[in-house]
């Protein structure tokens, strides 16, 4: 196995330290569980990255923070960038746009994990008749933190989650169970991954009211998303969250057809998936069933229509 962007060969000796930004999006029928896993060793150049592409001059040194001359674009570009807001303000699409430009370059910083959940198949009964929403993103964003890091970091011999950010939700923060089970759970069942901090961290999205660097991994995460959405669903016809998501189709349209694909130029197995729950509707099988069993077992799938590529496409007339 080649080296990796650690600088060393991971095996069963060694372990990795991680940090999860995480936050979610929906449209009519779909719900989806956004992961950005952030190993420690890159956690400040991947930052520093992010940032830098806020910067605007154009004959400065391009290093956010460190410009010799204050751009007239600094305080413009120091703006949130959320995908839903983005038909607002010029500034959050020049980041956005900016943003997605990165994701695409690049081949071994950037980690994530999309889960979409399909409310018309999934069988709600089985998250009981209280709390069911909260039930349903509980149990499926413990399976989104399990199956991204045992994917990409398997070959160490522990996996150290140091926190979990999560962008600010009261129903989530004052739930119950939400802000410890998950990792309560995995923590007493996987002997591989453990944690460090027994409690998600909620966080403003917006780094100049959070004061906190880490809301611009909120804000990739809620970009990154918002086309996925988009891609999938069509859910905003706005020119500008339509100029967005087509421009990260190429990459999202890769992790939907060919997700094994090593031979990308995007770089992605081992770093970046999108997947979807459940390929089956079991509601009207028989559990004790064959079929109920295969198709339980058979549940996870990536290839889906890209609605987006159709919306130029009008129906013809009767």
């Amino acid at each position: 196995m080649n080296r990796n962007l650690f600088g060393h060969k991971p095996d069963e000796n060694s372990s990795v330290k991680l940090k999860l930004f995480c936050d979610e999006s929906c449209s009519k029928d779909w719900l989806y569980l956004g992961v950005l896993i952030v190993p420690k060793e890159i956690e400040a150049a991947l930052l520093q990255d992010l940032m830098n592409k806020r910067c605007g001059n154009p004959a400065g040194n391009k290093k956010w923070g460190r410009c010799s001359q204050e751009c007239i674009r600094h305080k413009h570009n120091n703006t949130e960038v959320h995908y839903v807001k983005v038909e607002k303000s010029k500034d959050k699409y020049f980041v956005a746009e900016k943003w997605i430009d990165y994701l695409l370059k690049d081949t071994e910083k950037i980690y994530f994990y999309v889960q979409g959940l399909d409310l018309k198949k999934l069988d709600k009964s089985q998250f009981g008749s209280q709390r069911q929403q909260n039930n349903i993103y509980n149990r499926f964003f413990r399976t989104a933190i399990l199956k991204s890091v045992k994917s990409y970091f398997h070959r160490y011999r522990t996996i150290a989650i140091e926190r979990i950010y999560h962008d600010n939700n009261r129903a989530l923060e004052s739930d119950f169970y939400f802000p410890w089970h998950s990792i309560f759970y995995i923590g007493s069942k996987d002997d591989k991954v453990n944690f460090t901090n027994k409690k998600i961290e909620f966080i403003n999205s917006d780094h100049r009211k959070s004061k906190n660097p880490y809301s611009n991994f909120i804000q990739f995460v809620d970009l990154l998303l918002g086309c996925v959405n988009n891609c999938l669903d069509h859910t905003s016809r706005n020119a500008d969250k339509e100029a967005l998501a087509e421009k990260a189709l190429p990459l999202i349209s890769r992790l939907i057809v060919k997700p094994n694909n090593r031979n990308s130029q995007y770089k992605y197995v081992g770093r970046q998936k999108i997947e979807f729950f459940p390929k089956h509707d079991l509601r009207n099988l028989d559990e004790n069933s064959l079929e109920y069993r295969y198709k339980k077992m058979d549940a996870f799938y990536t290839k889906r229509q890209l609605k987006i590529r159709n919306k130029n496409q009008t129906s013809l007339p009767l």
